[in-house]
């Protein structure tokens, strides 16, 4: 495999910083690894160290770097995963003797896999870790309101009786699930129970100009970054679960990761024998402003998988568009389809959403009832589609083109459903 060499990713470790628990340094020198070779994520690479051959010095760890999505050819943070044990620890002892100050300076975290105790402030990391075998990692989770993960709501509930104690104290290969401490919100976290819990890392979802994260910043825990979701390809996010693998030491993200993308290629490659889809509208307005996704989000680009028409397809960004209600309706309003989330546990119903807002009923899809709606309150919306696009992009399929070649909807509901709707306007019964 291809090289990369201290130029591109070297980082080492002080040794008094890189304890098990890990720290912040700065980046430095590193001998050459191997690359791990990513076919669609473009904010991540791999590379692997050591290799276990007989004629290395057998220091074998990883190096991930997360380049920053809203700065162009700056780093936004790297992470080295050491193995635990008495080779870990003898990697990181090697590391810090080589160390030099380097003249490249990132946020740098030493991170020990794999990790067993850690803090999760978003739902789609959560799912991801049960599909990985990884669950018992998760021992405090942010935002519990917002997760539509039935085992957790239960841990979180069990959480009450036990102690931080009990809780940090469960192993990860244990048959017992640990308990899920509820960290409050992932805007203002409980620093005390995180504290409590001892975790060995935090996995945080990265914002443009966020100037950090305050307390949490000081608690010399590894900040593992989800920059994943700024991804341009859907199927370059979902490739990011071969660093969550690696993190929470899952050897099957590989083949989960290949199985996924079969089955996104094949709908594509199915959906473009179609004629151009229906136009899709997403979402609704929220105060003064509609967000909608740029042209070359995940979102956008799911869209153009579908074969969908998209009033936004020509946009250059990759993150939401911040649009005024007026902008939405001077260049939507002839949409064929409007399709949006909301978190509410009962269907919203055309005069309310009226009373919302009464330019509504200057969409088309509005007067022909072409409306669906997706409640994340009681569907794992979230959850499910961040890492599997396959399951969205079944979705816009249908929503475009309407034909029960495809199958039924699974999270989108049609709005005031009539019972003889056709197949594809019927939504499936979740499962997940």
């Amino acid at each position: 495999m291809k090289k990369i060499y201290s130029l591109l990713g070297g980082v080492f470790m002080a040794l008094a910083m890189a304890s098990c628990q890990g720290g912040r340094t700065a980046a430095g020198d590193l001998d050459a690894g191997d690359t791990v070779k990513m076919k669609y994520a473009q904010l991540l690479t791999l590379v692997k160290h050591g290799g276990g051959n007989a004629d290395d010095q057998g220091h074998e760890y990883a190096e991930a770097i997360v380049e920053n999505p809203w700065k162009k050819g700056s780093v936004l943070h790297r992470y080295i995963l050491i193995p635990k044990g008495k080779k870990g620890d003898e990697t990181v002892a090697e590391l810090a003797i080589h160390r030099t100050d380097g003249s490249q300076k990132c946020a740098t975290d030493t991170v020990r896999t794999p990790v067993d105790n850690s803090v999760v402030f978003t739902s789609p990391h959560c799912q991801l870790m049960y599909e990985l075998g990884a669950k018992n990692a998760i021992r405090g989770v942010c935002d519990l309101n917002y997760i539509n993960i039935p085992d957790i709501k239960r841990r979180a509930s069990s959480a009450k009786s036990f102690s931080s104690e009990d809780t940090s104290s469960v192993n990860a290969s244990s048959e017992k699930l640990a308990p899920i401490v509820d960290c409050g919100s992932s805007m203002a976290p409980d620093i005390e129970r995180i504290i409590a819990l001892k975790p060995q890392a935090l996995l945080i979802s990265p914002f443009e100009n966020s100037g950090g994260y305050g307390k949490l910043d000081k608690l010399h825990i590894p900040i593992v970054e989800t920059a994943d979701y700024m991804e341009t390809s859907p199927l370059g996010r979902a490739e990011w679960m071969k660093f969550y693998g690696m993190l929470f030491g899952s050897d099957g993200s590989d083949s989960l990761f290949s199985a996924i993308e079969k089955e996104y290629l094949s709908l594509k490659a199915q959906a473009a024998e179609f004629p151009k889809g229906l136009s899709i509208l997403t979402e609704r307005k929220m105060g003064n402003v509609w967000y909608v996704p740029g042209g070359q989000s995940t979102i956008g680009v799911l869209l153009k998988d579908a074969n969908a028409r998209y009033i936004f397809e020509d946009d250059t960004h990759s993150g939401s568009l911040a649009m005024s209600p007026e902008q939405i309706l001077a260049k939507g309003k002839k949409v064929d389809v409007w399709a949006f989330k909301y978190f509410e546990p009962q269907p919203l119903t055309r005069p309310q959403l009226l009373q919302e807002y009464k330019g509504y009923g200057a969409l088309l899809a509005f007067n022909t009832k072409d409306i669906y709606e997706c409640s994340t309150s009681n569907q794992p919306y979230f959850e499910l589609t961040s890492f599997h696009p396959e399951i969205l992009l079944r979705e816009f399929i249908i929503l475009a083109h309407q034909d029960s070649f495809f199958g039924k909807l699974r999270f989108y509901k049609r709005l005031d459903a009539p019972d003889d709707l056709p197949l594809w306007g019927k939504t499936e019964e979740c499962k997940g």
